[in-house]
């Protein structure tokens, strides 16, 4: 049984008259020493590791697993400019912190843990990837718990950070660190199931059959489209709207974060796939 026993959610807006708000006085609070030399991503992930693990018991085997949509974007972005624009070599510190794995070394040394420490990067389902992976390692017992988090960054100029991922000028960014501490036994937590499937019919007849009045549904932006309309016509739910709350790679995570941190007491269901890799099912108990 894996149970989600504690939640952080951080998403920021971040309009185009306006920068980055800083994150120095909270890491400061947050952080056991301050750490130099650290990019906005790093930044984002102590952050959202930090609150998470805050009042809780972290076990000596507890694994770190990081996911991001785009990763470190910022610093690919500096390297990338001063090797073809500049034509010069890029500050180590900078070339060290392209690597996402670099934020989970922080996050290991702020909360002292030893375990084992992944990064993983997939677009538009990352939450989906470190989540599979964590409950397959409680599962298999190679930890007993894990602290999963995914860490997506705003760049500026925002013009620039939109046409990176083809969006439309003018739409809403927003930067994330959502984080989930699960593990394998205990108390006041609560249960996280995950189902794959070869065909959506067996999905559709697994959530009809778990479905209460006032459950939730979140159909993954991955998701194949007309099944998700599908799903969103039956239950009437969908994923956040990007122009409301604003966009970033991992939004179902904010959903997932933000549903655990307000204690909300029903079901919430995370609908992922497509014909070709097949379906999955995450399902968060009352």
């Amino acid at each position: 049984m894996i149970q989600v026993i504690s939640a952080s959610h951080y998403l920021q807006t971040v309009p185009d008259d306006t920068g980055l708000p800083t994150l120095d006085s909270t890491l400061k609070q947050l952080c056991r020493e301050p750490f130099r030399r650290i990019d906005r991503f790093i930044q984002l992930a102590l952050l959202g590791s930090a609150r998470c693990a805050a009042s809780q018991s972290l076990r000596a085997d507890c694994g770190i697993y990081l996911g991001s949509g785009l990763g470190p974007i910022g610093n690919n972005a500096v390297i990338q400019k001063r090797l073809i624009h500049d034509h010069e070599i890029p500050k180590p510190f900078n070339f060290i912190n392209t690597l996402g794995s670099a934020a989970g070394y922080y996050v290991a040394k702020n909360l002292d843990l030893q375990g084992q420490n992944l990064f993983i990067s997939r677009r538009g389902a990352s939450l989906q990837a470190v989540l599979s992976m964590a409950m397959a390692d409680l599962t298999l017992g190679v930890v007993s718990q894990a602290l999963v988090g995914v860490v997506e960054e705003v760049t500026l100029p925002l013009a620039e950070h939109r046409r990176r991922q083809g969006l439309a000028a003018g739409m809403l960014m927003a930067e994330g660190s959502d984080w989930l501490l699960l593990q394998t036994a205990g108390e006041g937590g609560r249960q996280l199931h995950l189902q794959r499937f070869a065909a959506f019919v067996e999905l559709q007849t697994v959530l009809k059959s778990a479905w209460c009045d006032g459950d939730t549904v979140c159909c993954a932006r991955s998701m194949e489209q007309p099944m998700a309309d599908t799903l969103q016509q039956d239950y009437g739910s969908s994923t956040l709207p990007a122009s409301q709350r604003g966009f970033h790679d991992s939004l179902e995570t904010v959903s997932l974060a933000e549903f655990v941190v307000e204690g909300r007491q029903k079901n919430l269901f995370l609908a992922d796939g497509d014909t070709e890799r097949g379906w999955s099912l995450f399902h968060l108990g009352a």
